[in-house]
């Protein structure tokens, strides 16, 4: 392994955080047991992992319970437009009605991403070739950013190199 690599992983470590190594199937086991166990957790997968893990969970009765639907050409000009992210590639997401009214799609997750971690950070997602990062059970809630209050649901998002899924049963 490359001392570069090593340092990497000594950083990641350094920060309290697991760095995990071991075949694709006890990586795929373990994704699947946080899935369903409900426990929160990111992981950083190769690609074959992340298609896997995705290939077990966006069963077609998940796609049409979760309501993830790949956005809209409408939505993806509003995105380039108003973010500058001119390219989200097959994002799908779904889609939360506040009680103000507001829809939380797309487009206002992206927008509370770039609120909340920068524009770069989120660009970065979308530049992913060689990992995916898949967000598990994550305990944040979005934010309507009509009203400003907190939706009661979560928003499931995926695009193959970057995805959210939540608990379910097996």
């Amino acid at each position: 392994m490359e001392k570069t690599a090593l340092n990497d992983i000594e950083r990641v470590a350094g920060s309290r955080r697991a760095v995990v190594s071991t075949d694709d199937c006890t990586i795929v086991s373990i994704v699947r047991e946080a899935i369903v166990s409900g426990k929160s957790a990111s992981f950083y997968l190769s690609i074959p992992q992340a298609k896997a893990v995705r290939a077990w969970y966006w069963t077609p009765d998940r796609v049409k319970k979760t309501g993830i639907r790949t956005v809209s050409s409408e939505e993806k000009a509003r995105i380039a437009s108003d973010l500058g992210i001119e390219d989200i590639g097959t994002f799908r997401s779904s889609r939360i009605e506040c009680d103000c009214g507001q829809i939380y799609g797309a487009f206002e997750f992206l927008q509370q991403g770039i609120k909340e971690h920068g524009k770069d950070a989120v660009l970065s997602v979308f530049t992913l070739k060689d990992a995916a990062i898949l967000r598990v059970n994550p305990p944040d809630l979005p934010t309507c950013p009509n009203c400003g209050e907190l939706l009661p649901e979560r928003l499931t998002y995926d695009n193959g190199t970057y995805g959210c899924s939540f608990g379910t049963e097996e």
